[in-house]
């Protein structure tokens, strides 16, 4: 995590928080490089159903208050997913969601959410992508989430008339994108975070979809 997001940064400061201990780690190891060459990651904090007391990460960026009303819902933040830069071909993202597809099984998720992001403070320069999310793609109102204030991205939302859908689509990072081929919600508005450098928006999955497409993988190898 800290060579993908804080390579080319100044910042020695490893990246860590108080969630890293009580979550599970999710990783996609190279074994042909060495027994422990990780290039592929996703932190996994779960909440079972009817557990009152559970903090997420996302909740400092965004108001979940509607997921967390679910009590009857286990859910599942899966965040700071990252690939090793030589591995960006698709793969390693296929893999970790074979990967999380066993652990939604394993520990019978109904919802998984998280937050995804966009290369750059300067929400402006996605301003198309992010009026096409919120028009194409936004959660049903019982799921719905939004920004915290003072994170807030102020954008005026492009009307939809207005968008090439397939054109913004194509201009998504390839993560939102592959969120949205599995059929994903993103719930609305964005957020800056300073520190990493990024517009984020939040991600909101009925698991029932990701197994749809992923729980055969679970079973077979991946080539």
């Amino acid at each position: 995590r800290q060579k993908s997001f804080f390579e080319q940064s100044n910042d020695s400061q490893i990246d860590s928080d108080e969630f890293d201990e009580f979550c599970d780690h999710l990783v996609v190891v190279d074994k042909s490089v060495s027994k422990d060459f990780v290039v592929g990651t996703y932190r996994l904090l779960l909440k079972p159903k009817l557990l009152k007391n559970q903090r997420f990460y996302s909740q400092s960026e965004f108001d979940i208050s509607n997921l967390l009303n679910n009590r009857k819902s286990t859910l599942l933040e899966a965040g700071r997913s990252c690939v090793h830069k030589n591995y960006r071909d698709g793969r390693i993202i296929k893999l970790l969601w074979r990967g999380l597809a066993t652990y939604i099984i394993k520990n019978q998720v109904d919802l998984i959410f998280g937050c995804a992001s966009f290369p750059s403070c300067d929400y402006k320069l996605f301003r198309n992508q992010l009026s096409y999310l919120h028009h194409y793609h936004r959660p049903p109102d019982f799921l719905n989430t939004l920004p915290i204030k003072k994170l807030k991205a102020n954008f005026q939302i492009i009307k939809k008339e207005q968008i090439n859908s397939s054109e913004e689509f194509r201009k998504l990072p390839p993560l939102i994108k592959a969120y949205i081929r599995v059929g994903a919600w993103v719930g609305r508005g964005a957020i800056v975070d300073s520190k990493f450098n990024t517009t984020d928006v939040l991600i909101v999955l009925n698991s029932k979809k990701i197994l749809k497409r992923y729980a055969q993988l679970s079973f077979k190898k991946v080539n």
